[in-house]
């Protein structure tokens, strides 16, 4: 049953309207001034609040935005009801959150359907809601029964593939027949990538798991962002991405023309952020295209830019970067990784209190910017 709280300093009118809404199957409470509809408000969580503009010690205005600013509250509907002379002062009204007004007097119809009316709405918004829900959990489930098992498969079956190479290589030395031994370089480096990209998933995921719990600590994060790194950014953008270009023959693509500064994170903690940034900039784009990066200093705010010309992201699925186990196009587009790379960046900028832009023309270029925190001048630390 919907209960309705009906909030007037006029015995009758309150009673009335209390009444009357009951007749029609609705719970109501009351009250006789905006201060005690207040406190009804938070003590019994009503679906809907129907409230006079003028009254005693706090009015219908007044209760509204006290309502707007209280966890657990602040989104139930509420009605004005108003006097003619009040009418002109609605736009106040709306403008705190008001849903919709009733001018006195009014017939039980209009009350009825003006109340029915915000109940509508509120079906529809939770329909809505829940269809939007339903689908990102669809998605969310797709992604990881599709991710998940081809991420621990893939690398599982090069490892299987390789100790039965191993073994058939064995059976040759042991039967005196020649073995190539750059087939066993070969075999082991194939157990090398599959292992590591093994490793690089389970830490993905210990660390996420490992910032969540951080993120809903306040003083762990107070702690973090205290931190500062150990020497500038400008070396630690290149060997990553200098690392990553050498392991791909990519050298030739890398431009790099950062400005150097200390920045108010952790090492390791800025360290994986440029990390997954630049292993997608090497993923997502062919071997001969320029991975261009940049870095400048901004007053307190450090910007560091990676443009590649890669495959790019569609517009609409830029909002969805940074959610857990979400890729785009997987089935037609394939990818390594669960995922959880940009996851892990996202969380840690909210951490620090940094930011992710991305801007991207689908089948021709992608622009990531992380702007974090400059550490302090010397002059402020302690």
């Amino acid at each position: 049953m919907k209960k309705i709280l009906v909030i007037d300093d006029t015995d009758f009118i309150r009673e009335d309207i209390a009444t009357t809404l009951q007749f029609e199957g609705y719970e109501t409470i009351t009250a006789e001034d905006g201060l005690a509809g207040l406190e009804k408000a938070k003590a019994e969580r009503p679906d809907l609040i129907l409230c006079d503009v003028s009254m005693p010690r706090l009015d219908g205005f007044g209760a509204l935005e006290q309502i707007r600013k209280t966890e657990g509250i602040r989104n139930v509907p509420f009605i004005f009801l108003t006097a003619k002379a009040e009418k002109t002062d609605m736009r106040r009204g709306m403008e705190l959150g008001a849903n919709d007004y009733l001018t006195k007097p009014f017939t039980t119809d209009e009350l009825i359907n003006a109340v029915n009316a915000q109940f509508a709405k509120m079906q529809e918004i939770q329909k809505e809601i829940e269809n939007v829900v339903d689908k990102r959990v669809f998605e969310l489930g797709a992604n990881i029964s599709y991710a998940l098992p081809h991420e621990f498969r893939t690398p599982l079956t090069g490892i299987i593939s390789s100790t039965d190479m191993i073994g058939m290589v064995a059976s040759d030395l042991k039967n005196g027949r020649n073995v190539d031994y750059t087939e066993l370089e070969n075999i082991a480096h194939d157990i090398r990538v599959s292992a590591e990209r093994l490793r690089h998933l389970t830490e993905n995921f210990l660390i996420f798991t490992q910032l969540q719990n951080i993120a809903s600590r306040p003083n762990d994060v107070a702690a973090l962002r205290q931190s500062m790194t150990e020497g500038g950014i400008l070396g630690m953008v290149e060997d990553i991405f200098h690392m990553q270009a050498n392991d791909l023959g990519r050298t030739e693509d890398l431009h790099i023309n950062v400005e150097d500064s200390e920045i108010g994170m952790d090492s390791k903690d800025i360290y994986k952020i440029i990390q997954e940034i630049a292993s997608n900039a090497f993923k997502f784009s062919k071997p001969g295209t320029p991975i261009t990066v940049h870095g400048r200093i901004d007053g307190r705010v450090y910007h560091l830019s990676v443009n590649d010309k890669g495959c790019g992201i569609k517009e609409q699925d830029i909002p969805s970067l940074g959610i857990p186990f979400t890729q785009f196009d997987r089935t037609s587009n394939e990818q390594q990784g669960a995922g959880l790379g940009m996851a892990i960046v996202k969380k840690l900028l909210e951490i620090y209190d940094g930011s992710l832009t991305v801007q991207s023309i689908l089948n021709q270029e992608t622009t990531v910017i992380i702007s974090v925190p400059t550490a302090p001048p010397m002059s402020e630390r302690e």
